[in-house]
């Protein structure tokens, strides 16, 4: 059966509306269902206690965006080009794929509660409570991307309702009847997503077994092998943080950490999520359609370039004023606390930190849409390299604080570097075919 691109003549204006703004209340739901273990935990748990659920989830969400890599970064950048049969097939092979890892990740978790003991401040004893829940979790991460690729981020909102309303009503129970802990925290998180991917599979008539791990990975291969690579080297250095900081420093350090991040850092990853997920079907489109010769793929190209360009401008204007506002707000804030108010110090470099991935939104969303995987793992190379070098300089010459400017110097290279990778790739996406050589002037 012949496929049939998507081309940007698709989105009407209306639709183009509801698709922003259902898009982003979505990201919002999501995202307080992610991050309310972070910050429940903070409020209700002892600081060691916090910090071993702060590793725990480290571990966990590395699993999560590995698959997300392999599947749904993936559905978003080459489904969303279709329609129909192919789109269909794309997410019904790649939700099986998400099956498999969730079993792999569910094993692999087991194990390492199994066999790996307690070593001081690391402490991976709480992953026997996530364990249970990762093929849910992947597969709901999973549909909800389908249903952004397919442009029906409203189906996408109405399964993370359910998850964060399920994670609400347990949360609930749970403070009630004052049975706070780690283990109950990640347990109710589960239960969102058994409740959310639910839904998904009753709406859609689907099994996630219907379809072919196999047929995914050869169709995909030239997306999916360099966006997990990336991934990997992108979580190896979340995950990298999480041990150098409780290694170097102390468990108590990395819930400050922990905590400043998900306070002040974790919405606006959350808002870059949610806005690359946006962008990164429609720069897909045109990029396909820009990669054509004639006048309809300059003009593609043109917008593909407009948008990059104005939208940097307007994060650059929007990271200038998070960092004015939100770094006195939360540094007055953490002062005038009595748990952490030695974590102070690191809101003004983690302010800093999320204007630079504001910044480098736009730049990412079209180089996915280009499909340049190879040249984003280099950008991540780049990026974790000089992250974790900072992280360790700075936390053996100047303790925590050290440490956050460290990993602000990571992101500031991995921004230059991305801009750079950008220019070439639009260089290259634009560049005229050479036409070909007659056969007698060749055969001279």
């Amino acid at each position: 059966m012949p496929v049939k691109p998507r081309t940007p003549e698709h989105d009407g204006l209306g639709g183009a509306s509801r698709f922003v703004g259902a898009g982003l209340l979505d990201q919002v739901v999501i995202a307080a269902a992610n991050s309310a273990n972070t910050l429940l935990g903070g409020i209700l748990l002892s600081k060691e206690h916090f910090g071993a659920l702060a590793l725990a989830l480290a571990v966990g969400y590395f699993a999560m965006y590995l698959n997300r890599a392999a599947v749904g970064d993936v559905l978003l950048a080459l489904a969303s080009r279709y329609d129909g049969e192919p789109r269909a097939r794309l997410a019904r092979n790649g939700l099986t794929t998400a099956l498999c890892s969730g079993l792999v990740a569910t094993v692999v978790f087991i194990a390492l509660w199994a066999l790996y003991p307690s070593r001081g401040e690391i402490d991976l004893r709480q992953l026997i409570w996530l364990a249970p829940f990762m093929i849910p979790i992947m597969l709901h991460d999973t549909a909800r991307c389908d249903y952004l690729a397919d442009r029906r981020p409203d189906k996408a909102l109405g399964i993370d309702l359910v998850w964060a309303g399920t994670q609400a009503v347990l949360v609930a129970i749970m403070i009630t009847t004052h049975h706070s802990s780690a283990g109950a925290l990640l347990t109710v998180w589960g239960f969102g997503a058994i409740a959310g991917i639910t839904v998904y599979l009753l709406r859609e008539h689907r099994l996630p077994w219907h379809g072919s791990p196999r047929a995914w990975l050869t169709e995909t291969r030239h997306l999916s092998s360099w966006f997990t690579i990336t991934a990997i080297v992108a979580q190896v250095q979340v995950l990298a943080i999480s041990f150098v900081v409780a290694g170097r420093l102390s468990k108590i350090d990395l819930g400050n950490l922990r905590f400043v991040q998900t306070v002040q850092l974790q919405p606006v990853q959350n808002l870059i999520t949610a806005i690359q997920s946006l962008l990164v079907p429609r720069a897909s489109r045109n990029a396909a359609q820009a990669a054509k010769p004639g006048p309809d793929g300059a003009a593609a190209a043109h917008t593909l370039r407009r948008q990059t360009r104005q939208l940097a401008t307007a994060f650059t204007i929007l990271g200038a004023l998070m960092v004015l506002i939100v770094w006195p707000a939360v540094s007055f804030a953490l002062v005038h606390t009595h748990k952490f108010a030695e974590a102070a110090p690191l809101a003004l470099p983690i302010a800093l930190q999320g204007a630079v991935y504001l910044l480098q939104v736009p730049f990412t969303a079209a180089m996915r849409g280009m499909h340049r995987a190879r040249m984003l793992f280099i950008q991540y190379v780049v990026f974790a390299v000089v992250s974790i070098s900072g992280l360790t300089l700075g936390a053996d010459y100047g303790g925590l604080h050290g440490a956050a400017w460290g990993l602000l110097t990571g992101s500031t290279t991995g921004l230059a570097c991305m801009v750079i990778l950008y220019i070439r790739a639009l260089r290259r996406l634009t560049r005229p075919v050479a036409a070909p050589v007659p056969a007698t002037t060749a055969m001279r």
